[in-house]
């Protein structure tokens, strides 16, 4: 064999073996480290101290949870799905605190509201316990809470001022953080040929909000 032809076998073989070029999916996957999923978890852990915090500190300072802000929607019983009850005006009337063992209901505008959670305000002997086992949504508008033909849901004859009283109170126990709506009562038809309850000229204060 000559010199030139152990040079080219030389030339032909390599030094040294060729290395595969680093496959970084295959180092991450064995790493098990996602750089973006590790910021995420780190902004929801300090995203969930701060809510703590916040509501922790309001309990100590407001003794609510969302520094004195309520309505229907603070209050966890709204959440808990129930069956909406029609209720006739008998039916209605068994709720108005003479059995201690059921709830205190009153209807406004024909929706009923458990207020059973005031009960020191509409229980048996407050002043506005005649609100309760029925629909006044009349007296709710004339203020007139001595007499007892406004103590219906009669709406004839009212102002438009005392008709958007009416609907005040609606919205106030509709958006209560206290009081739920649990259902609607089947009002009986007024009577077009009946007497218009006469303006009450003695009218009390309306309950106070609670």
């Amino acid at each position: 064999m000559t010199g030139s032809n152990l040079k080219q076998r030389k030339q032909a073989s390599p030094s040294s073996p060729i290395s595969e070029p680093r496959k970084e999916g295959k180092i991450s996957a064995k790493n098990g480290r996602n750089p973006r999923s590790s910021w995420w978890k780190i902004v929801a852990r300090i995203v969930v101290t701060l809510a703590g915090l916040n509501i922790c500190l309001s309990y100590l300072i407001t003794e609510t949870a969302l520094w004195g802000y309520q309505n229907k929607w603070t209050n966890w019983r709204n959440y808990v799905p129930r069956q909406q009850r029609a209720f006739t005006q008998q039916e209605l009337a068994k709720y108005d605190g003479s059995n201690p063992e059921l709830p205190l209901l009153l209807a406004v505008e024909g929706d009923v509201y458990d207020v059973t959670d005031g009960r020191g305000f509409y229980g048996p002997g407050s002043a506005y316990n005649i609100f309760v086992g029925r629909d006044a949504s009349r007296a709710f508008g004339t203020n007139c809470l001595s007499r007892k033909d406004h103590l219906t849901h009669d709406t004839r004859g009212l102002t438009q001022g005392e008709l958007a009283g009416i609907k005040g109170w609606h919205s106030f126990f509709d958006n209560h953080q206290r009081y739920v709506k649990v259902g609607t009562v089947e009002l009986d038809p007024i009577d077009p040929a009946a007497p218009i309850p006469p303006p009450c000229d003695d009218a009390a204060p309306k309950p106070r909000a609670k």
